[in-house]
């Protein structure tokens, strides 16, 4: 049985305030160098204010995660492996 990915954090923050155009254009970006990368995003979470975000993504570590947004140009404040606490 294969091992599941670990799962990666993502932080960002934005000042000003991160429109969605330009969350659909990061998004854009990251996908292909994500995809090269077999870099997988799980999910998004964005402050009602806009000014701080945190992205989930499942990769083989943290820096494959790092390299492909650098790869895309998108910018980061920290990414560090985590554990799924439910």
């Amino acid at each position: 049985m294969e091992e599941p990915m670990p799962m990666i954090v993502v932080e960002r923050s934005f000042d000003p305030p991160q429109t969605d155009a330009e969350h659909d254009l990061a998004a854009r970006k990251l996908g292909p160098c994500c995809e090269m990368r077999n870099v997988r995003w799980v999910r998004s979470y964005v402050s009602l204010d806009r000014r701080r975000g945190f992205c989930q993504f499942e990769a083989a570590d943290a820096e494959t995660v790092r390299q492909a947004h650098h790869a895309a140009d998108v910018p980061y404040d920290r990414v560090w492996p985590s554990d799924v606490v439910e």
